[in-house]
This record gives C-alpha cells, structure tokens and sequence, in this order.
C-alpha cells in the first residue's frame, strides 16, 4: 500500500497546520498532542520529503516561507475537509476525535472497502493482507459514531457515513498529490522572505509602497515589517529574525558588525510659539537634541515628540495662540537602513528601503 500514499502523512498535515497557527513549537505540538522532539521530527521529515523549508526563525516565531504558505494552505484546506465531515456525515457534535487520529492508511483501506464491497477484494486490489484491511477499519469505527458498514451474506454494505469518508479521501488525495505541482509552479520565480524593522520615521510611505511594488513584481517574495526601537530591533537582527532595520539611526553604528548606509535626507520644520528663547539666535536642530520643554499642561516633551507631531500634522503648540510673530527652523536628518555584516538578504535585500527615493546609498550587508 505504501506506494498508494501520498508524500506526506495525516500527522504531516496536523503538524504544519498547527505551526501555522500557533508559531511557537511548544503549543503547536500541544495543539497536537505530541512531544516537541516527536513535533519537531515530524517536521523535518515533512520539509526532507518535499526538499523544502517550511518555516524559519521569525519576529514572532516559526513564520512560514513563500513555499511553506504553498503548503499552509493545502493542509488548511485539507484538514477542514475532515473537520467537515466529521461535523456533517459522522454527526459529531461534541470535541473533534477524527480529525485527530485520522491516518491516510485508514482511509485508502476504507475507500477499498466502499468501491469492492469486500475486506478480501479491498486487500487483493491494495495487495496487502485481509487483517490489515480489516484492522484499519476497526479503526476508523473506534472513531466515530455512525456504524460504517453492514455485514451481508455477499460481503460488506457501506453506510452513509462510510461512503462520505470514502468520498472525504478521493478530495484529500487529489489535494495531497496537488503539492509538488503546485510547488512546482514557482518555476523561475523569485522566492524568499525579507523581514524589516521599521523604526519611526516620516518616510515609512515609501516603504510600503516599495512592498507593494515588490509584491507585484514578486508574488512569492514573502515581506515582514516589523515596528520597535532600535536596540529591540537591532537584538531581533543579530537573531536572525529580521533581515535588516530602516529609520533614522546612529552613526556610526553601537553594533559590532552592522552596516549602515545612507538612503536619503529626511526634510522637517519645526514652528516655535512666539516667546520662545529660538528667536533670539539662529540655532540648529542639535541644540535641541537634548533639550526638553513643557506643554500647556506642565507635561515635558522631547523634542523628537514634537517634530513627529509637526510632521504629522499636529498643530503646533502655540503657534496660533502665542501672538506676534512665529518663526520656524528647518533642519533634517539622514534616513538610513542598517544590515549584518556578512549577511545578505534572502530574496530581495535592500530593494525595499530604495523606492527610487531621494538620494544616497542602498543598505545591505558587506
């Protein structure tokens, strides 16, 4: 029989759905009821049949590669099927058993069963043993509720139920045998995944936008971003869980190791109330690096608070309200994006940080 069987098992497709949904190994081999060890076997030798990697280190767990959403997505389909059925033609209204011990094996047996209407013709047309035959569906009866076949004098009637299991399997295989086609279709395709640490900045537009122009161009290219502070996002990367940071950051770089390059100059004003100590003297955006002052209402503001606020569009805190005359500094930063040395981006590295903006350099590990 095992040349009728699929390339990858029932506990194959529990083990990648699981992991899909949960992320992290511990509770996804909870959602199973397996060992992490026992889980993580199943895994890989899910990834070894199909010579692919399904999921990698991510932000926020085990996140799935362009190919492993091929495969998400058939064992999601697949194991809603049996959830259907189980649900419908097995009547079960109470906690999901089938859905759980189902073994292809099991079922291909049963399908046998329904089209030759005997364990001993089921087991001449699969050429195995009657016992085995007759083993899986005791089995497959130990699981549901419904009686799945009735002995006669000519051999074995299907039931409903029985023939809705065996109709079950005819979709699971075809869904099953579908895979390597469809992973097969990626052809020439660009595949990959690019995680990107977003730190804040007025220009995190045209990042989007070069996703977008990616995902276009790129449909398998699989694009993460992933907002936080520097050091947080700079700790993810020396992780390996994200593939570069894009902001406004330091330079040189507190990192051993990290690479940063100039993207383009970020441009901002800043409107000061009328009594403010800037109209006094020409100054310059670094004098207000550390400095801090106070709302209307007492409570201290960076300066950065503020400039973001501007930039947004926030009406500037006195700036109608003072009187007289308000004036403004304009300034600007540089805008850069920083990689690993010595490690480069699977799929597209730096071309999301470019967007044919501005001037200056591309990011990407040397």
């Amino acid at each position: 029989m095992q040349e009728l069987l699929p390339l990858l098992s029932a506990r194959h497709v529990r083990v990648i759905r699981a992991l899909s949904e949960r992320r992290r190994l511990s509770d996804a081999a909870d959602a199973v009821g397996l060992s992490q060890p026992a889980f993580s076997r199943a895994l890989h030798d899910a990834e070894n049949r199909l010579g692919a990697v399904l999921f990698q280190r991510g932000w926020s767990g085990s996140e799935p590669t362009a190919i492993g959403d091929i495969l998400i997505h058939q064992c999601h389909r697949i194991m809603s099927e049996v959830e259907t059925v189980e649900r419908g033609a097995l009547g079960n209204s109470g906690p999901l058993r089938f859905v759980n011990f189902v073994r292809w094996r099991h079922l291909v047996a049963l399908s046998a069963v329904v089209r030759h209407g005997s364990a001993s013709a089921a087991a001449k047309a699969l050429a195995i043993s009657q016992p085995a035959v007759s083993q899986s569906l005791a089995a497959c009866q130990d699981h549901v509720g419904p009686e799945l076949f009735v002995r006669r004098q000519t051999g074995l009637e299907p039931t409903d139920a029985a023939r809705a299991l065996a109709a079950l399997w005819d979709r699971i295989e075809g869904m099953l045998r579908d895979i390597p086609a469809r992973m097969a279709a990626t052809g020439d395709a660009l595949v990959g995944r690019v995680s990107v640490g977003m730190l804040p900045f007025s220009g995190q537009s045209m990042v989007l936008d070069a996703f977008g122009e990616i995902t276009r161009r790129h449909p398998l290219v699989h694009l993460v971003a992933v907002p936080g502070g520097y050091e947080t996002l700079a700790e993810a990367m020396k992780r390996g869980e994200i593939d570069l940071i894009i902001g406004v950051l330091r330079s040189p770089s507190p990192y051993a190791g990290f690479v940063e390059e100039h993207l383009y100059h970020e441009h901002y004003m800043m409107i000061a109330r009328a009594d403010h100590p800037v109209h006094q003297r020409r100054v310059t955006p670094r004098d207000f690096l550390f400095q801090r002052r106070a709302d209307d209402r007492g409570k201290p503001v960076h300066c950065d608070a503020l400039l973001r606020a501007v930039r947004a569009g926030a009406p500037a805190a006195g700036a109608a309200t003072g009187g007289g005359r308000s004036s403004g500094i304009e300034g600007g930063h540089r805008c850069n994006l920083v990689d690993r040395a010595g490690r480069g981006g699977r799929g597209v590295p730096a071309d999301p940080a470019r967007a044919d903006r501005g001037s200056g350099r591309g990011l990407r590990g040397v």
